[in-house]
């Protein structure tokens, strides 16, 4: 909630995302495929951000993706120490993403680069984890490069969508049912998000068989993040998201912090009752649920 303070139902969701990937065993020094900023990893495996920090600290107003600076970076300054579970290589396609990802000094090594082209050395690596990645056009090739270079019982963690998903982005629906400014109100709020979502969205026995066609065996899976939680996480603040982070900007950093403070205590009785009703993690793949984690064994 500290990172997503002006998103809060953001917070809810990577909550229920790492209940339902740490259900699996994690191995020090694994792969992280699209590791986005690499908040969500750090956070996840134990670590934390200070209270004056968050994500909204980096925006550029300017830029369709507004979190996408390179310039005048507002960060912590994290000691370089041993981690308990951390990544020995974070991969993804977007710069700013690895920029972050530098200044975590979570990850050992960091490369940016096309998931579909880049290719993984040998022996480098027994366990994956397949993050959301933004960027990937095609699970069939990243899956087929990293099946190669496993052996016998190495594992891949991955979390995908389910084709629910693709049924719950409001902002979207909306777009399609509208017209004029209306219609592009509701399209710059799904900024691209449901189209990116659904090349990459498929049902459970489709992901069986791609894992199939890669020599990888399905060792376990849970599903989570039911559709009631993905409407609401994908509308909450976006509509006046950018007046509230324009608004904290301009206010001296002492005040900011103490406001934001105030802000999380009066929100956070709201977001564990949304916790507790949207995490409904079950092993059964036919319910309606939004993701899926599998974990996978090379055969």
């Amino acid at each position: 909630m500290n990172i997503y303070f002006l998103k809060p139902f953001d917070a809810v969701n990577d909550a229920i995302t790492s209940d339902l990937l740490l259900k699996f065993k994690w191995k020090n020094n694994y792969t992280e495929i699209g590791s986005g900023d690499g908040m969500f990893s750090f956070i996840m495996h134990g670590n934390y951000f200070p209270l004056w920090f968050d994500r909204y600290l980096n925006t550029d107003m300017t830029k369709k993706n507004i979190f996408d600076k390179t310039e005048n970076i507002i960060f912590p300054v994290f000691k370089k120490k041993k981690f308990k579970i951390a990544p020995k290589l974070s991969l993804d396609a977007r710069k700013h993403h690895i920029n972050f990802v530098k200044r975590l000094n979570f990850s050992k090594q960091f490369k940016c680069a096309s998931y579909e082209k880049f290719r993984f050395k040998k022996n480098f690596q027994k366990l994956f984890f397949i993050y959301t990645p933004h960027g990937l056009k095609n699970y069939q090739i990243i899956l087929k490069n990293i099946s190669k270079i496993l052996k016998r019982n190495d594992k891949i963690i991955a979390l995908v969508y389910l084709k629910n998903v693709n049924q719950n982005f409001i902002f979207y629906n909306l777009a399609k049912k509208s017209k004029g400014k209306l219609k592009n109100f509701f399209f710059s709020m799904d900024n691209g998000r449901f189209n990116e979502t659904k090349k990459i969205s498929k049902n459970f026995l489709e992901w069986t068989k791609i894992f199939s066609k890669n020599k990888l065996i399905i060792k376990d899976y849970y599903t989570g993040l039911s559709p009631f939680a993905w409407k609401v996480y994908d509308i909450q603040t976006r509509p006046i998201l950018k007046i509230l982070i324009s608004f904290f900007s301009i206010i001296p950093f002492f005040l900011r912090r103490l406001i934001k403070f105030v802000w999380m205590v009066i929100l956070y009785p709201v977001l564990c009752l949304t916790y507790i009703v949207c995490s409904n993690i079950r092993k059964s793949y036919k319910n309606k649920n939004c993701y899926i984690a599998f974990e996978l064994e090379k055969s």
